[in-house]
């Protein structure tokens, strides 16, 4: 389901969230951001959490900011997490949707 974490030409590391079934799914994505401050409803990006990969500081993904980059702004493949957790982070995202 995910395609990974990536860096966007600004630095900005996101999770994508989107798979396969998603209108523009090699042009766009659906991402969340991460940042190294948490909130209440962020979601930790724990050692376990990682398949392939990872990053050097403690970081939470944010479910409520939700971007869709296209593809050519993904610079850089940090790695990818677990199904469980994009599951996670899918489930939280729809909390603020509905």
């Amino acid at each position: 389901m995910v395609l990974g974490i990536l860096a966007d030409d600004i630095g900005t590391l996101q999770v994508i969230v989107n798979n396969s079934t998603h209108p523009f799914a090699d042009e766009q994505h659906v991402a969340v951001a991460i940042s190294t401050k948490t909130y209440d409803d962020s979601l930790p990006l724990s050692e376990v959490i990682w398949e392939v990969g990872g990053i050097p500081r403690e970081s939470f993904v944010s479910p409520w900011a939700i971007h869709s980059p296209r593809s050519e702004d993904l610079v850089a493949w940090q790695g990818r997490v677990t199904d469980q957790f994009v599951d996670r982070v899918v489930d939280s995202i729809e909390t603020y949707l509905r």
